[in-house]
């Protein structure tokens, strides 16, 4: 990053300094260290890492973000989010269902709006919790009120609240102080999941290529949708910020693996190779145009971050008695392992996308 490396030329110099026995001058000013934000969807927030500060978003302190982040000396700020699409970049979203919570309070006998007033005070008291996130809030919904007695001229007011937790726009993390931000995005807008259920999972070959077909007819939108996105990531920084987009490694460990097993009628691996061939595409070429369009020092850049999974080496074995002992993504149905993680990298498969983005760096 530019700011590392202007701390790299400075230490640098020092060195040389002292080497030849040359006093340097004294410092004006501690040189500041780089602000790192991570944005996007659940191979940034980290699921299948094993280690997590939360199970709604599942963000873990492995994810590759965090070990690029160390190795720069950066301050770092993951908001990504498990099945984050393209739009909570830029909009508030709904974490889970909501739940209710009832209470009583007593308001100022004068007052004109006593739903306003009891809300401030549930708001006040968090009646709906503490968030425990930082960029998380609650919503507060006012369903049902009751006027009751109140103490002297005050008058009370027993209210229920719909409480909806929050997680608020990933792009308010973004600052003109920020000089980096990395991401993963666009896999839940085309039907991640879907993909996962009817191509790996339950391998039903006509709802593999439905579902396939369907989220290759998406990839336009989703380019477009992402130039949108990260434009306004850009103008957030100042245009400061160097954005890197990575990619998504390879599914499964081979290119060409026919569905149903016994009597292939599609080949799956195939049609999911050249699907995610083509969502690389539009990526990079996303953020080609977007790099060569937008003013300012910030560069965006794509990161592929297959070479340094080896390929379609550390992919999933789709057989029905597969062999994941090479696999650097979490299998289908892998004992110990909870639903969403599933499909997602291991420790080692964000140490070879963290790999891949310090070398986009460099």
């Amino acid at each position: 990053m530019r700011t590392r490396r202007t701390l790299s030329v400075a230490t640098c110099v020092a060195a040389v300094v002292a080497g030849v026995g040359v006093s340097a001058p004294a410092a004006t000013a501690a040189s500041p260290e780089p602000e790192v934000v991570q944005l996007g969807d659940s191979y940034s927030a980290g699921n299948g890492a094993g280690t997590y500060t939360d199970q709604r978003c599942w963000r873990s302190p492995d994810n590759y973000g965090a070990r690029v982040a160390e190795q720069m000396g950066a301050a770092y700020d993951n908001v990504a989010c498990s099945g984050a699409v393209v739009a909570d970049i830029l909009e508030p979203r709904p974490l889970g269902s909501s739940t209710t919570r009832t209470a009583t309070y007593e308001l100022p006998g004068r007052a004109a709006n006593v739903e306003r007033h009891w809300l401030r005070q549930a708001q006040r008291q968090q009646l709906c919790g503490t968030p425990a996130q930082d960029d998380w809030y609650f919503d507060y919904t006012i369903t049902d009120s009751t006027l009751v007695k109140g103490t002297g001229t005050n008058r009370g007011l027993t209210a229920t609240v719909e409480c909806q937790l929050t997680a608020a726009p990933q792009i308010d993390a973004v600052t003109k102080d920020t000089d980096a931000v990395f991401l993963t995005i666009g896999g839940n807008d085309v039907g991640f999941s879907t993909i996962v259920l009817w191509c790996m999972a339950a391998r039903n070959a006509a709802a593999c290529q439905q579902s396939l077909d369907a989220a290759n007819a998406r990839i336009p939108q989703l380019q477009t949708d992402i130039e949108a996105a990260l434009a306004a990531v850009h103008e957030r920084s100042n245009g400061k910020a160097d954005i890197y987009l990575l990619g998504y490694p390879f599914l499964l460990n081979t290119d060409s693996y026919g569905i149903p097993e016994a009597a292939p009628t599609y080949d799956a691996g195939a049609a999911l190779a050249a699907f995610q061939d083509r969502g690389d595409g539009a990526m990079a070429e996303a953020m080609a145009m977007l790099d060569s369009s937008l003013d300012g020092p910030g560069d965006l850049t794509f990161v592929d971050v297959k070479p340094a999974w080896g390929g379609h080496t550390h992919g999933l074995d789709p057989r029905r008695t597969p062999d994941n002992s090479d696999a650097w993504l979490v299998p289908v149905g892998a004992p110990g392992a909870q639903i969403p993680e599933w499909v997602h990298p291991t420790v080692e498969g964000y140490r070879a996308s963290a790999d891949a983005l310090l070398s986009a760096i460099d």
